[in-house]
């Protein structure tokens, strides 16, 4: 399958046709790509999101460091702790050494109208880990009824009603209670309170984007891992679909999480479950290489070594937490990250130096996706380090999806073309076969037609020959007779039924019966019974099932009707009996024992009940000397290939004839 798009440069070209050729073929399509790609970066990079307006806005609070009080239900206290600080939100809590990670007290205050009709709500468009909220003292929700302690680091928006009981008449306290499970540590964004109607479109919108949505992309990465693990299955020398396959299934486990809150015990193995990221950045570089075409320039366990090391590590010590987090931070940091980010940085350079160095179609299309996440990736660390709203929603969540489904989208086009090749060659290829069976029937055609003119000519030359010999013969001694000054009518008359008979057996020979020859004696029956019948003599047929004999020919039924009629002739003329018996059966067995290998298949016996011949001399009728009959028979049956016997005694004479299973060409 080609690996270029149609139009673009070909190296070697000059410069002024690479350019010409580009600009007429789809490489501004391609650029237009690379455009709209780039356009969605910036979009994402620059994006701004709108805030609720007719609300509160709480952007100041008071954070206190809480290690010891891990009562979640516990309510918080009247009073801050002495070493409370002022922050401003949104605010990250930083992690510590703890195994917890992070955890704090926000207070925030705000004031309510009691003159306000409208159910009031807070919102909080963006926060990490498990919170607990408190209005007045009063516990309204826990964050762990939203959210797993899987996906706890996770953003997620966070909208509340708030009961008017629990409102008083101006300043209001909302107590907001944190604890991060990760060294990136916890996150508050700024607080909302407001009318409901006003924050709810809010939150829906961050819901969508937070929760449905990636939901969406697990679903997405499912049917598109299904997909192409269907179409390794049907063609397994590509095993880029199985490694893609593998890479979106891990996706699909890493977001089991985001679909359960009540895990049930599930905790630990869901928590392996998301740490299997680290075999997609193994995986990526040998899918990249296998879409190009090049050869993995490293072994394969080498890539999987530092994700099988540090899942090993995860694995032990998540069994006890408490020693998990003063080491897993520098493991991470030091070995984890910068691994994961020359996965991608390698896989990034093979798709660009395959799309630009050699024009490689599937790589064009991979790096417009790449370009798409390094800008996501760039937002996100942008805002991390305070040049970009905090309040912009993370879109590190979104690059691997996102990649994973250009990738995917890749292959099914490779495939799709590959398809399209087939189908091609296909049609190609039924035009040549439809043209070639064509040319055969109009050959075949003009071969029958000549075998059929060469077998006329041949039917047409054997009949003038068995007329010329047979026929003519006997007519010319006809007219020799009659033609004597002393006729002997009698002689005149039996030599016209010779002829005649001759000339029954002659057309009786042209008969098709295919290759039947059980067929081809019931036809020498109709001819000889009446014959003898009309002498006075007695036929005594015998015919069993007999094998078949391949190469039947209307030549070979006259030369065996000639051999039957003249050993029929020999019995009536001289035998002196009044019965005549034909026998027909398989050939009997060889001597050589059961192993042995028949050589012939049928057996014809001419017997009667006779005085014999003296001497063991059969004569034919009309012989010139004894013995001339006999010697035509057998020189009759060796163009058969059979054998012919004479056995005669005083009980009797018998012409024994052996038939071939497949009879010789003339």
């Amino acid at each position: 399958m080609s690996q270029h798009i149609a139009g673009l440069p070909v190296p070697g070209q000059p410069s002024p046709t690479r350019l010409r050729a580009w600009l007429r073929g789809r490489g501004p399509l391609l650029l237009l790509y690379y455009a709209l790609a780039a356009a969605f970066g910036i979009a994402a990079l620059t994006a701004t999101p709108t805030m609720p307006q007719g609300v509160l806005t709480v952007d100041e609070a008071q954070f206190s460091p809480v290690f010891a009080d891990r009562e979640v239900g516990r309510p918080p206290p009247e009073e801050m702790p002495a070493e409370a600080a002022a922050v401003s939100l949104p605010h990250r809590c930083k992690g510590v050494p703890d195994p917890i990670g992070c955890s704090g007290l926000f207070r925030l205050t705000f004031r309510y109208d009691p003159g306000t009709e409208e159910p009031w709500s807070v919102y909080v468009p963006r926060l990490s880990g498990r919170v607990t909220l408190w209005v007045n003292g009063v516990l309204l929700t826990d964050s762990r009824n939203l959210q797993s302690d899987v996906v706890v680091t996770q953003l997620i928006p966070l909208i509340q009603p708030i009961p008017r009981p629990f409102l008083n008449g101006g300043e209001n306290r909302i107590d907001i209670r944190m604890e991060a499970w990760s060294q990136a540590g916890g996150f508050l964004d700024t607080v909302l309170v407001g009318a409901d109607r006003l924050l709810r479109p809010s939150f829906n919108e961050r819901d969508w984007v937070m929760g449905t949505l990636p939901r969406l992309l697990v679903a997405w990465q499912a049917a598109l891992c299904l997909s192409l693990l269907i179409v390794w299955i049907g063609c397994r020398d590509e095993s880029i679909h199985l490694v893609m396959s593998l890479i979106l299934g891990l996706g699909v486990l890493q977001g089991l999480p985001l679909f359960v809150t009540e895990l049930n015990g599930l905790e630990w193995p869901l928590r392996v479950v998301n740490f299997t990221g680290q075999w997609q950045g193994a995986l990526l570089p040998i899918v990249m290489t296998r879409l190009v075409g090049r050869r993995l320039t490293v072994p394969i366990w080498l890539l999987l070594l530092v994700p099988s090391v540090v899942t090993v590590a995860f694995l032990i010590a998540s069994l006890d937490p408490a020693q998990l987090q003063p080491w897993f931070a520098p493991l991470w940091l030091v070995v984890v990250l910068p691994w994961a980010t020359g996965m991608l940085g390698w896989s990034i350079w093979i798709a660009l130096s395959a799309a630009v160095r050699r024009n490689h179609a599937p790589a064009q299309l991979v790096l417009g996706g790449l370009i798409v996440i390094s800008m996501l990736a760039a937002h996100d660390i942008l805002s991390v380090v305070g040049v970009l709203d905090l309040r912009v929603p993370s879109l590190t969540r979104y690059m691997a999806p996102l990649l994973m489904t250009v990738i995917s989208a890749t292959l099914m086009w490779r495939f799709a073309q590959a398809l399209g090749e087939v189908s091609r060659f296909n049609d190609v290829l039924q035009q040549e076969v439809a043209g070639a069976e064509a040319e055969l029937r109009a050959s075949f055609a003009r071969e029958q037609a000549q075998t059929h003119a060469t077998a006329l000519e041949s039917e047409r030359l054997r009949l003038t020959r068995d007329l010329h010999d047979g026929l003519a013969g006997q007519l010319v001694s006809i007219v020799a007779q009659c033609e004597l000054p002393q006729r002997d009518y009698r002689r005149i008359g039996a030599a016209a039924r010779q002829a005649l008979d001759d000339l029954r057996l002659v057309v009786a020979s042209l008969d098709d019966v295919g290759n039947d020859l059980g067929m081809m004696l019931a036809q020498f029956h109709d001819r000889i019974g009446p014959q003898l019948q009309a002498q006075g003599f007695e036929l005594d047929w015998q015919m069993a099932p007999l094998p078949d004999v391949e190469g039947l020919r209307s030549e070979h039924a006259l030369t065996l009707f000639r051999i039957l009629q003249e050993a029929v002739t020999n019995a009536v003329r001289h035998s002196g009996c009044r019965r005549v018996a034909i026998v027909m059966a398989p050939a009997p067995a060889p001597d050589g024992g059961p192993d042995a290998a028949p050589r012939f298949a049928v057996r014809i016996v001419v017997r009667d009940e006779g005085c014999g011949i003296p001497g063991g001399i059969l004569e034919g009728s009309g012989a010139a000397r004894p013995g001339k009959g006999l010697n035509n028979m057998r020189q009759r049956a060796a163009t058969l290939g059979a054998d012919l016997a004479m056995l005669s005694g005083p009980d009797g004479t018998r012409i024994v004839i052996d038939l071939p299973f497949r009879l010789p060409g003339f």
